[in-house]
């Protein structure tokens, strides 16, 4: 097909000089279609080439984008979890800052049933020094609160009858002959009769009916080893057996056993040794 040429001669403008060339015939005959099948060829490659760079570029640009979508829901996935933190942080604080409070409230309602002051802090005061760990100071004394809560709970303190001390804790003259020393193992506090008298701290009652010289009594165990005695009353309210809160009533006012009048004689031991109550009046 190629061996077969034509000479074409190539004259200048001038008609001075001419060139002969040969060429493949097969070129001149057909050199419209190889002309557009080479501009085919042509077109494909530079659309291929455009293809290919485009479709290289397209994918950076989509790693390199994806790669900072990544990045900015990781960002956002961060701060919803800090913002979530930190809105548990804060629901945590009022929840351990109202259980502080809750106890505050619950032990000063017990003091005052027992005829003692409220706990609070007056003629305080300091610069407030900042706590990196809140949550975790208040629930520390959160838990110090409810222990000491428990602790007072078992503890007799206060007053079980608002009167007046008639005859303190202690060596006292025998009140019925006027003569000779007796020890007074107690305290006696003047009233009226049938005026209640209130436990002094939670516990359970070991006895309560009439015995000997105490007249009618009632024996209440606590926790810690104490114990607490309500004598000379006119009449019990409780049983043996039952438990008992502090401020809860277990008896009236009287005179019965051996009593020269109308008091209460009010009695606290420790691991049964008796001990002075007036020490306990005061939180």
């Amino acid at each position: 097909m190629l061996k077969k040429k034509t000479s074409v001669l190539i004259v200048a403008p001038d008609g001075t000089s001419t060139k002969s060339i040969q060429i493949p015939s097969f070129l001149l005959t057909h050199w419209k279609k190889i002309l557009v099948s080479a501009a085919s060829i042509i077109a494909i490659i530079i659309f291929s080439i455009a293809y290919f760079v485009r479709h290289q570029t397209s994918e950076q640009y989509t790693e390199a984008y994806g790669k900072k979508i990544n990045e900015l829901r990781q960002q956002n996935k961060q701060l919803e979890i800090e913002e979530m933190n930190s809105q548990m942080t804060a629901d945590e604080m009022k929840k351990s800052i109202h259980a502080i409070d809750s106890t505050l409230e619950r032990i000063n309602k017990k003091m005052k049933k027992r005829g003692m002051q409220e706990i609070a802090l007056k003629n305080v005061g300091g610069p407030i020094e900042k706590e990196d760990n809140l949550i975790e100071l208040s629930a520390f004394y959160d838990k110090q609160l409810k222990t000491l809560e428990k602790k007072l709970d078992g503890v007799p303190l206060g007053v079980p009858h608002p009167g007046n001390i008639t005859s303190p804790f202690g060596y006292r003259r025998n009140p019925f002959t006027n003569t000779g020393i007796e020890m007074h193992s107690g305290i006696d506090l003047k009233g009226n009769t049938g005026d209640p008298i209130k436990a002094t701290a939670k516990g359970r009652v070991e006895f309560a009916g009439y015995q000997g010289d105490y007249g009618y009594v009632v024996k209440v165990k606590h926790s810690n080893g104490y114990e607490t005695r309500y004598a000379h009353l006119i009449r019990t309210s409780v049983k043996e057996g039952q438990q008992v809160e502090a401020g809860d009533i277990v008896g009236h006012m009287g005179s019965t056993g051996r009593s020269t009048g109308t008091h209460l004689h009010y009695e606290i031991l420790l691991n049964d040794r008796k001990i002075n109550p007036i020490n306990y009046f005061m939180l």
